[in-house]
Parts: C-alpha cells; structure tokens; sequence
C-alpha cells in the first residue's frame, strides 16, 4: 500500500513533471529501500527519461518486492530492448501480447518497443490484439499497416490497413499524408491528392515532418493546388526557424 509521499511523486509523475517525481520518489526511497512500489515508480520515472539501464535496474529491484503493474513490465520489456538485451526484451514483450491486462495504448507501445529490436512480425501481433479488442482504434490498424511494410508484405495489404485508419479517423493529417505517400511512391499521384486535397491551414499547421511536407508541395505542385503549396512552404519556414 502506498504511503502519501509516494502517492505525492506518483501524481507528479502521472502530471508528467518529471524532476518532481524523481526528487520525491529518491527521498522517499532513502526512508524506505524496500518498497517495491516506491522502486517500480522510479522505473517508470527513469525509463520516461530515457534513463534505460537505471530503469532496467530499478525495476528488476522492485520485482523482488513486489508484482510489477503492467505498465512497469511494458516499461521493463522496453528497456532491455535499449540497453542490448534483446532476446529478453522480446520475450517479456511477446508474453504480455495476451496478457488481458494490457490496455490497447499499452500494446501499441509493446508493438513499437518490438519493433525497435526488429521484431515486426510481432510488433503486427501486438496490433491485431488490439483490434481485436477494439475494432474502432484507428492507431491500431495504421501501426499494424507500417510494420506490415516492415514485413515486405503486399502493398494492397498495406494500404488497405492504413485506409481502415482513415475511415475511422478521417481528420487525422498523419494517416492521410502516409496514404497519400504511399500511393507517390506508385505513381498514383491523382489518388494521392485526393487524400489531401481538403487540408486545411489549421491541419497543415500540425504537420511537424519536414520530409513529408516536401512531399505533399510536390504533390500539390503537379496539382497545381499553388494555394496549399505556399502554406506548406510557410509551414516549412516556421519548422526551420524554430530550429
């Protein structure tokens, strides 16, 4: 059971304030070494640091103590992919695919983590689950669509999975510009257009790729769509100055 200050360093951490979390929870841990929650909170502190091998190392400590929280074990998974240990990464990864405990933001993140030691067969596993279990998450099925790619499998495949997205997540600028990059790449430019040609200046502004910016001017480009060719070029300039 949790005492108050590390009540008061978990509601920092989930506030994302980062240096007060890690004060609160190293001085709590002082008073008290043998808490594993107290450890499994400066896991999750460090590990959202990027701090993996003493994220790594806390967490294992904690584990002595107490069960990890599934967000401690997708943490812990993370971290020995990023720290080299690889084959331990994907097994603790792979185990927690099914575990019913896992939300669908945690099985994305499993996805992305076994993606990082180039398992996207897998990662496309932990996607399937979560759709599985939400047919309606949008994220899911875009994810699952770039780790098919990984996998070298169809494009209709892979662009089948990233329309799904689409449809249930229509103003998402993201989807819309990875579709209409895709359909580039084939030369398809008349379809891809058709995917951004309604992008407003609000929506443009969101687009932080530089590299897909120039993508979509060219498109608009040979569309002659000059009006969303001088936004993104503007967008561009304001990515550059805040440089």
């Amino acid at each position: 059971m949790m005492t108050k200050s590390l009540e008061t360093a978990e509601n920092a951490f989930e506030n994302g304030e980062l240096e007060v979390a890690l004060h609160s929870a190293k001085n709590y841990l002082k008073q008290s070494p043998e808490c594993g929650y107290g450890w499994e909170l400066l896991g999750l502190i460090q590990g959202t640091r990027g701090r993996f091998a003493i994220a790594v190392s806390a967490l294992e400590r904690a584990s002595l103590f107490v069960p990890l929280r599934p967000l401690a074990r997708v943490c812990l998974g993370y971290g020995y992919g990023k720290i080299g240990r690889t084959e331990l990464s994907r097994d603790l990864l792979c185990d927690l695919i099914d575990n019913s405990q896992m939300t669908i933001d945690m099985l994305l993140q499993i996805a992305s983590a076994l993606d990082a030691i180039d398992q996207p067969g897998d990662a496309m596993r932990a996607c399937r689950v979560a759709t599985e279990r939400d047919p309606l998450n949008a994220q899911s099925y875009y994810d699952m669509g770039h780790y098919a790619a990984r996998c070298g499998y169809p494009i209709h495949l892979i662009e089948g999975l990233a329309r799904k997205a689409i449809s249930l997540d229509p103003e998402n600028v993201c989807y819309r510009i990875g579709v209409a990059g895709m359909l580039i790449k084939q030369d398809r430019h008349d379809e891809a257009y058709g995917f951004v040609s309604e992008l407003s200046l609000e929506q443009i502004q969101e687009i932080t790729c530089e590299c897909c910016l120039r993508k979509v001017v060219k498109l608009y480009e040979t569309q002659h769509d000059y009006r969303r060719v001088v936004l993104c070029q503007q967008r561009l300039l304001d990515l550059e100055l805040s440089k």
